[in-house]
């Protein structure tokens, strides 16, 4: 396979799919193929590698968020390769006693679930399974490299065991992935400012969601802090973090019933407004549950 990053292109982003039916996506930088997510089928992800020219022996790296299924779907048969798997200690251990408990119940699966355990604690073993660590008293993640690529993992709030964003750096470029939170904590706000893109949750618009088929427990879920951030609450942290250097934003993780492409072009057309935003030299893109464009910086 030859190179693909080619002349005047420092980082490539493509999005797989986006949304609470499977979140996968590709970030290639001059020195790392990293996946965020396995969300989706390992058929549908092969594919999305096809689209940029790689396979999954070509990845450096997988980082996962969270354990939620549409995070995760494919996680069993990634990890039965020998790609490299970052996640945190929630995450870890969450997965560790699904095993566990599926072997306890002694049924059909129960075998399957003992042979994963297995190759789960051996990678881990072998320094193949990597739990990204906390800072000491702190909720904040220590960095770690990928080839020459920086990865910082960034506490997120979420209904999860544990839930994290990422920011990816290499050489001077900078990417933000943040997805699956109640919101984004100000305290991570000088770290993430003027990255070049944001892969940005905007999941929902809470009147459509208040009056949807939704069971109530669900709506007050997705509204509270460990829920999903609303167009507005993503647009309002979009318009304290973004600078000049940004060129992309994608917004992500829409929500298919509660939320409106359009309201989500209104919402940032207010809040920027309001807030003296300049979108000059920024494109934004909606994300859908199927392969988004090419990104290159």
């Amino acid at each position: 396979m030859c190179d693909i990053i080619t002349i005047g292109v420092n980082m490539i982003v493509k999005v797989f799919s986006s949304g609470s039916s499977g979140n996968s996506t590709i970030i290639i930088t001059k020195t790392a193929k990293i996946l965020i997510d396995v969300g989706i089928s390992k058929k549908q992800i092969v594919s999305g590698l096809e689209s940029v020219n790689l396979c999954v022996d070509d990845l450096d790296g997988i980082l996962i968020t969270h354990e939620h299924t549409d995070h995760i779907k494919s996680f069993d048969t990634f990890l039965c390769l020998n790609v490299p798997i970052y996640l945190n200690y929630g995450t870890y251990n969450y997965i560790l006693n699904s095993y566990k408990n599926s072997i306890k119940k002694c049924d059909d699966k129960s075998k399957k679930a003992e042979k994963l355990l297995n190759i789960f604690n051996k990678r881990f073993n072998e320094g193949t399974i990597i739990i990204m660590e906390r800072t000491k008293d702190s909720i904040l993640y220590n960095s770690f490299r990928i080839n020459h690529s920086i990865i910082t993992p960034l506490p997120l709030f979420h209904d999860a065991s544990e839930t994290s964003g990422f920011l990816i750096e290499d050489e001077s470029e900078r990417l933000v992935y943040i997805t699956d939170t109640g919101y984004i904590h100000e305290s991570l706000y000088d770290m993430i400012s003027n990255a070049n893109i944001y892969i940005l949750e905007s999941n929902h618009d809470p009147e459509i969601l208040m009056t949807s088929n939704r069971p109530y427990p669900t709506k007050i879920r997705i509204l509270s802090d460990h829920g999903h951030m609303s167009n507005e609450e993503s647009m309002v942290t979009l318009a304290n973090i973004m600078g000049s250097d940004t060129k992309y934003v994608l917004h992500a993780h829409v929500s298919q019933e509660c939320n409106l492409s359009e309201i989500i072009e209104l919402t940032r057309k207010k809040v920027f407004k309001a807030y003296n935003v300049d979108t000059s030299n920024k494109t934004f893109v909606i994300l859908h549950p199927y392969p988004s464009e090419v990104f290159e910086i």
